[in-house]
């Protein structure tokens, strides 16, 4: 007799009936559990996944948007991003004019809902910053009006500053009392009343020494005008989410484009003075080489290599003026520069207390040496042209028709591409940059958020414990730099959807009060605000970083299609803008994680990328890693420079893995961060979209990551552009192919076999 049987028989031996009965159902219920346990591990039975098919508005548009992409005739395991976008553009081409991806398509349709509530009636509920909002779009509209007061408010402005109506010459730097012109005076008036960096670079900056902000002083590294400049937004929409790299492989190109750039701007300068200053006795070739010799001087004091990263230097502002002038053999010139002068007119009209005895902070002193030098070189009327010109031409496109259409001209010279803008078009956008946020307080209280906000901070946080488990359980990094990046982790700042001040209605018209927009006087209500707006910077003169901190408002602007990290505060900002189709879908959470759930992901990996990396927690970049860990690393980062490095964007060029170095690594780790979230926290399981059945959930997670990279094929002047924008994002192209190369995950799911396209052998990984 077997062991089992004689075991049975003692069992029931001298039992009852009764007994037996128990027995015999305790047995029958033990082994129901580890049946019914078994079937709950493995989802089988009445643990399967149940299949619902989602039919709500949002999972028909988000199954439409992906379904009509799909190129069939392109297999997923050699391409995949021309399986998943090949007939991106046959989907739009209904559009009068197909956009060139989804982030400037959803800003577009952003844009047409400002031009309504920008031209609705006012109610008696609207803020008083929304009717000023209104008002000003109204006065831009008035065309008729700005041509008939033709160019009066520049004129009004240049006196204003010190400038005469005319071109400076000979005869406008000197006065008939024998004083020259003072540079320092007028710089510091247009600064003050215009904001324009033209000699110097003025900024704002807590003093690590006294936790005090002060003035900062420094060269000038960009020029950027100050007041709209719709028609350039307008022609460089692929800046808003998308951004092609500059290619340094072709330094001809280069050079072709910054000849045919000096030759459109000389044109203009040109066109635009002889508009504005009609003078019969004004010889034209006279002019052209006075144009270019303000041009030349232009590009001599413009200084793009200021690194921001080093600590600028303390000097009172009397020593600083000691420092300009120890070279001076006269130290009664009077073209050596005016401190007290500058001090005097930059500060009017505020409360701001600016004494030679203050501290400045200062970057690239030498360059100040320098320009006390060129001051005393130059002749003094080509300071004073430079200075009147970009007073100029920072007005102008705000004034006739016939400027709008001189600036229309230069750009398309300069891009060589022809789009039209419409009156409509660019009041909004002057509107909309002055303005934001009252006209996005409009979307607030249309379209609630409440409930997508709240999902997308629970998937913010997904993604935080994500990389955490990345990070800690990765074999390269020390505990020491683990325990620094987990904390920076940790003190990550979120904002999503609206600002705060939103829900305080009153306090945001608080914060616009000095808005008053004049009807009639379109340009000068543009200056009156950008007026304010500087003088409400000098007021933080002085003022306690920890008051700045607690008064700091989110910059970004809220209806914005885009995601941002700053690392000078160590947060992540995901606008309202961002939060609709095709990155946000209320109706189905595996699309929302192969979209949103990426560029969040993207995002949070910027603290950690190559630059990012370097900086705390505050903002302040310090070494952080140990060496060892700073080694292995960066042995990681070469594998994504080499690997993107063989990405070709054309024929002749290929990308730079170097410069694009960040972007690509954010993508990699934002696509497993998200993944990741997806697949332990079990998202969407049995939900489906319908007419996308014949693909699993897992398989739609990395359809809707390449969805949200789909663009228009680049044309002949897509590429010229390529040579333009000296951008660190590699193409549509190569990010989706990027990080789905690199992915194990996504090369099992679509079954690709190894040493396929979408399966290569070699892969690069950072965590």
């Amino acid at each position: 007799m077997h062991l089992f049987d004689r075991k049975l028989q003692d069992l029931f031996r001298d039992r009852t009936v009764l007994e037996k009965w128990i027995i015999f159902f305790a047995c029958l219920l033990t082994c129901t559990f580890f049946v019914v346990a078994i079937m709950k591990v493995r989802e089988d039975g009445i643990f399967a996944e149940k299949n619902v098919m989602c039919e709500s508005e949002e999972c028909i548009v988000a199954a439409s948007s992906i379904k009509k992409s799909i190129n069939l005739d392109v297999q997923p395991c050699d391409n995949f991003y021309e399986f998943a976008c090949g007939k991106w553009q046959q989907n739009h081409e209904m559009q009068s004019e197909v956009p060139a991806n989804w982030f400037v398509e959803r800003s577009k349709n952003i844009t047409k809902e400002i031009t309504k509530i920008l031209e609705n009636n006012d109610s008696p509920n609207d803020l008083r910053s929304v009717r000023e909002a209104r008002r000003l779009y109204r006065s831009c509209m008035d065309i008729n009006t700005i041509n008939s007061v033709n160019y009066e408010p520049v004129f009004v402005l240049l006196e204003k500053v010190g400038l005469p109506r005319m071109f400076p010459d000979f005869t406008t730097a000197t006065y008939l009392n024998g004083t020259s012109f003072n540079v320092a005076r007028t710089l510091a008036l247009i600064q003050r009343y215009l904001g324009v960096d033209i000699l110097l670079q003025l900024g704002l900056e807590v003093n690590p020494n006294t936790n005090l902000t002060a003035i900062t002083i420094g060269p000038v590294s960009t020029y950027t005008s100050p007041l709209p400049e719709p028609l350039f937004d307008y022609h460089n929409q692929d800046k808003i989410g998308y951004r092609r790299p500059f290619d340094i492989h072709r330094l001809f190109d280069e050079i072709e484009f910054k000849e045919r750039l000096a030759m459109a701007k000389l044109e203009y300068m040109v066109k635009v003075i002889t508009a504005i200053v009609p003078n019969e006795l004004l010889n034209l070739q006279n002019l052209i080489q006075t144009c270019l010799k303000v041009l030349a001087l232009e590009i001599k004091l413009l200084n793009t290599d200021v690194d921001y990263d080093i600590k600028p230097e303390e000097f009172t502002t009397s020593g600083l003026m000691k420092y300009m002038y120890s070279n001076s053999s006269d130290p009664l010139d009077d073209r050596l520069f005016d401190w007290q002068s500058f001090i005097d007119h930059f500060t009017t009209e505020s409360n701001a207390q600016w004494t030679m005895n203050d501290v400045v902070l200062v970057r690239k002193k030498e360059y100040l040496l320098e320009l006390q030098w060129m001051l005393l070189d130059i002749p003094l009327q080509e300071i004073q042209q430079l200075l009147w010109w970009r007073v100029v031409e920072s007005l102008v496109v705000h004034t006739t028709n016939h400027m709008v259409d001189l600036r229309t001209e230069y750009y398309e010279s300069v891009i060589q591409t022809r789009r039209i803008m419409t009156r409509q078009d660019f009041c909004t956008s002057v509107t909309k940059s002055l303005l934001k946020f009252p006209i996005a307080y409009e979307f607030y209280t249309h379209h609630d958020l409440k409930d997508t906000t709240a999902k997308v901070f629970g998937m913010v946080s997904k993604l935080q414990n994500e990389l955490k488990n990345m990070i800690s359980e990765s074999d390269w990094t020390d505990d020491e730099t683990k325990e620094l990046m987990l904390n920076k982790l940790d003190s990550l700042r979120i904002g999503v959807g609206y600002p705060k001040i939103f829900e305080m209605p009153h306090l945001l018209d608080q914060k616009y009060s000095y808005i008053n927009i004049m009807v009639f006087e379109y340009l000068q209500s543009i200056l009156n605000i950008k007026s304010a707006e500087v003088g409400q910077l000098l007021e933080q003169l002085g003022q306690p970083a920890a008051k700045l901190s607690s008064e700091k408002q989110i910059l970004t602007d809220p209806l914005e299609v885009n995601a941002f990290y700053n690392k000078m505060d160590n947060s992540i900002n995901i606008p309202a803008g961002i939060l609709q189709t095709p990155f946000f879908y209320k109706g189905n959470d595996v699309v929302n994680y192969g979209a949103i759930g990426t560029i969040i992901g993207h995002e949070i990996t910027h603290g950690f990328d190559i630059e990012g990396k370097d900086y705390d927690t505050h903002g302040h970049k310090v070494p952080l890693w140990t060496p060892d860990s700073e080694r292995q690393y960066l042995l990681r980062a070469l594998c994504f420079v080499d690997q993107y490095d063989n990405f070709k964007i054309n024929l002749y060029t290929r990308l730079n893995g170097t410069r694009t170095l960040g972007e690509n690594m954010a993508d990699n780790v934002g696509l497993k961060q998200s993944w990741k979230a997806y697949k332990s926290n079990k998202i969407g399981r049995g939900s489906h979209l319908p007419g996308l059945t014949e693909y699993t959930n897992d398989q739609l997670f990395f359809l809707s990551y390449a969805n949200l990279w789909c663009r228009v094929p680049p044309t002949k002047d897509d590429e010229t552009l390529q040579n333009i924008i000296n951008d660190e994002h590699s193409p549509s192209t190569a990010r989706v192919l990027g990080s789905l190369r690199n992915s194990p995950d996504f090369a099992e799911v679509w079954n690709c076999p190894a040493g396929s396209p979408m399966n290569p052998t070699q892969k690069c990984t950072m965590w």
